[in-house]
């Protein structure tokens, strides 16, 4: 049937109206829900507001950092937060436990802090485009959470600044050493 110019369906616009009607009703439907999520202000019943101080200001802290982590693929937040420690630590000479070190993971990176568990289950490397260094395969573990050093041989915090110790850069290695994660 030819086109005279007039604006009828045919077969080809008919395809292309309905594919388009449905990346729409795709993309609008994914994005219109509502978050169950509010906001946490002080004197709210759910938000024990001298709990959370006492855990994150810590008064006897003489060195305070906070990193935001929005994007699980700017990993490089835990170097960065290993060597803020051990800048404060060995070239300002302040006691390790007077440096408290805050990272503050939201977005995407939230995803950082989930257990092996929930990275296997959920296939999060996949979702996340997350491979594992170990197998070159989407991570089905948090590649940043372990720590390469065992806990006994950390029990008595090393005096050898060349301890592995103090080049972890795992969460759970920066731990150890004090720091804490919010997500």
């Amino acid at each position: 049937m030819p086109d005279t110019g007039k604006r009828g369906i045919n077969r080809r616009r008919l395809f292309k109206l309905s594919g388009a009607a449905a990346a729409t009703v795709g993309v609008l439907g994914r994005s219109t829900g509502k978050a169950l999520a509010h906001d946490l202000m002080p004197g709210d019943p759910d938000y024990d507001f001298t709990e959370y101080e006492s855990i994150v200001n810590r008064r006897d802290a003489r060195v305070r950092m906070l990193f935001e982590f929005p994007n699980i693929h700017n990993a490089i937040i835990w170097g960065n937060a290993r060597n803020a420690i051990n800048g404060f630590e060995f070239s300002y000479g302040i006691p390790a436990p007077s440096i408290q070190v805050v990272v503050q993971a939201y977005a995407s990176a939230n995803a950082s802090t989930y257990d092996d568990f929930i990275w296997e289950k959920y296939k999060l490397g996949e979702r996340l485009d997350v491979t594992d260094p170990e197998t070159d395969e989407p991570a089905l573990r948090n590649i940043w959470y372990a720590s390469s050093v065992d806990a006994e041989d950390v029990e008595e915090i090393p005096e050898d600044r060349d301890h592995a110790y103090y080049a972890d850069t795992s969460i759970e290695g920066l731990q150890r050493r004090g720091l804490l994660v919010l997500c």
